[in-house]
Formats: C-alpha cells, sequence, structure tokens
C-alpha cells in the first residue's frame, strides 16, 4: 500500500474509494465536499464512508456516499469486526481524513494499493498552542485541508461550503412533532446552548436573554435543542426565559434534530456540531465562538459573535477551564451583541434579499 500526503501525486484506483472520519459531529459534516469532489470525478466508483454508529444519521443520505460502515464502540473487538468488514470490502483507494490510530490500523487492514490522509496541522504550530506560548490562528479551513488529501490522488478540487442532506423519514418526523407542539416552519428559532467543552459553552443566562428577545421582537417561538445530557441546561434556560420557549433537548436522534433545525428561520448556538449542520442546511446561523478560532470555517452570509482578544484563541478543540482563570472570551460576549447578529439575519431574511 502506497501511503501519500499533499504535494505528491499518484492515479487514483477508480474501482472503490474508502472515506474515514469517525467523529465527531462537526468534522464529519465537513467531510461532505471531499465525498462530493470524488462523486463527480469518479461517478462509477464505489464510495465508502466509516463513522461511529451514534453519527451514522450525518452520512446515510449523502448522495455521494454507496457504503456506509460503522464503528459501534471504542473496543478493540469492534475495531477487529470493522477491520474485517473494510477488508472483504476490497477498496482500491483510502482518504484518511481522521488521521489517528484507529483510522491508520483501517487503513492498514483495508489493504487498499494507495491511501492518503489529511494534514491536521503543522506540528511547530501545535506545539506552541498546546504550550500556551501564542494563539492559534487558522491559516486555512478545515474543508481545504480536508480537500487538500485528494491533491496527492491527482485531484484539485475547487473549494465549496458543505452541505448536509435530509432523509425523508427525518423530514417527515420533525413535520409531525413540529405539528404536535403548534410550530409551523419558519416559526420558530433553533437555539443550542450546549457544546461538547465547558469553556465553548456561552453562558445560560444570556441564552434565556436571547431567547425571550427573539419571542417578543420577532414573534418567534423558541426551540431549545441538545442531548440528553444537555436537558437540565435547556430546562433552566426555558424556565428564565419565559413564555415561547420549548425544549427537545433529548428529544430526538441526530438526524431528527437536522430536520428540526433546517424548519427553523434562524439558528443561534456556540461552536457545536448543530452550529456545523445549520450552516450546511443554509439556516441563517448565529454562531457564537469564544477559546476556538473561527477563521477555520466559511461562515459567509451568516454570523459570527467572536471578542479576538489577545489570548484568542487558546485551544484548537475548548477546554474544561479557561487557562489564565478569566474566561473573557466568552464573558466579554452580552446578550446584546448576539441579539444584534440575530436581527440583522432575520432583517435580510424578511427582506427576502
Amino acid at each position: 500500500m502506497a501511503m501519500t500526503e499533499s504535494g505528491s501525486s499518484s492515479p487514483l484506483p477508480e474501482d472503490s474509494i474508502l472515506v474515514v472520519r469517525m467523529s465527531s459531529v462537526g468534522d464529519i459534516v465537513l467531510t461532505e465536499p471531499v465525498t462530493a469532489a470524488l462523486r463527480s470525478a469518479y461517478p462509477d466508483a464505489r464510495i465508502g464512508f466509516i463513522v461511529k454508529r451514534k453519527y451514522a444519521d450525518l452520512v446515510a443520505s449523502n448522495p455521494a456516499i454507496d457504503t456506509v460502515h460503522l464503528l459501534d464502540d471504542s473496543s478493540c473487538s469492534a475495531l477487529r469486526r470493522l477491520c474485517r468488514e473494510v477488508r472483504a470490502g476490497g477498496y482500491t483507494a483510502v482518504v484518511d481524513l481522521h488521521r489517528n490510530a484507529r483510522s491508520f490500523v483501517l487503513t492498514v487492514c483495508s489493504r487498499a494499493p494507495l491511501a492518503t490522509a489529511y494534514r491536521k496541522r503543522e506540528l511547530g504550530d501545535s506545539l506552541r498552542v498546546r504550550l500556551g506560548r501564542r494563539p492559534f490562528r487558522a491559516f486555512r479551513k478545515t474543508v481545504e485541508r480536508y480537500l487538500d488529501a485528494l491533491a496527492p490522488l491527482g485531484l484539485r478540487p475547487a473549494y465549496r461550503k458543505p452541505r448536509f442532506y435530509l432523509s425523508p423519514t427525518d423530514t417527515e418526523w420533525a413535520a409531525r412533532y413540529l405539528d404536535e407542539l403548534g410550530l409551523a416552519r419558519g416559526a420558530y428559532a433553533a437555539v443550542v446552548p450546549g457544546a461538547l467543552w465547558p469553556t465553548k459553552r456561552w453562558p445560560p443566562g444570556r441564552f434565556a436573554a436571547v431567547a425571550s428577545a427573539l419571542v417578543a421582537e420577532f414573534d418567534l417561538n423558541v426551540l431549545l435543542l441538545g442531548s440528553m445530557s444537555e436537558r437540565k441546561l435547556c430546562d433552566d434556560i426555558a424556565g428564565n426565559a419565559g413564555t415561547g420557549v420549548l425544549v427537545a433537548a433529548g428529544e430526538t436522534k441526530l438526524g431528527q434534530m437536522a430536520a428540526l433545525i433546517e424548519s427553523a428561520r434562524i439558528f443561534v448556538g456556540n461552536d457545536s456540531g448543530p452550529m456545523h449542520i445549520a450552516a450546511a442546511l443554509g439556516t441563517p446561523t448565529v454562531a457564537i465562538f469564544g477559546p476556538t478560532d473561527p477563521g477555520q470555517f466559511d461562515f459567509e452570509d451568516n454570523e459570527i459573535v467572536y471578542a479576538d482578544l489577545d489570548c484568542s484563541a487558546c485551544s484548537f478543540y475548548g477546554t474544561k477551564v479557561c487557562k489564565l482563570g478569566h474566561w473573557e472570551c466568552m464573558q466579554s460576549l452580552s446578550s446584546e451583541l448576539v441579539l444584534a447578529a440575530a436581527r440583522r439575519l432575520l432583517k435580510i431574511a424578511g427582506d427576502g434579499s
């Protein structure tokens, strides 16, 4: 098996191509331009995709993908089972967009004659940020770095924004769910106050203030979304926000949540997986960033709320606590700043421009 990185070039055997990105939500959503580019270049190829089972909804309806291979959990037995499945698939090329130990094992087990992997970032940059020597500044967008992984295969696709594909089942479920809540399409705001890392979560009291204002100013209901672990957070926000704010956290699968986001008039949330889903669906999005760099992503036609302090961005993914103890990157973002961003998007949508 020939392993390649950006810079070299090899012809791509187009019989069957395996793309690997096992987690997490946002990272998987951002791979869509890669699968689209492969399908465009090799319309007759069989394209497979490896993802963790809990994230299957994110790629199941992607028209560029023929086969979804699922990693059940983090156990060695699950990895062995998947290795056997991938090997039996007879793939002739692997595009590794995860670049960790598991993805390397899966690539080797595939026995594909050609493999390429994306470059996460320069080693020197990683060390300086992890050691606290300097803030992180993304010089290229994540999607661009993903697409770079195709260069060794002779492909240099033009950049474009990711797209998200809903299943008819999830769309129908969302329509029924909204009908039960008495919500019409486009008559509510989808708000996601959670995030994996604590430092990426804007204070809940400010989410409550924004939710109340959206109800009062724009006659919108607010639907709070998230996982079951974020249910209490959403319940607390709804309790402080007042009437018109409903909680759906913990009641949806990923695909169902995506369908609810797609039907919303606007999305407001932290740097998180649902934020990427909203942008990929074309739902007007207010994205709140703190310790991470929004320059990694494309938010043209949407709104970013970001303090951009001297110490920002201090992390690639977020952390449990602020390294400097003040958390000013989030504390300095008022509810009025976020609400002003929402007003701009709602005005554009209302004008139809």
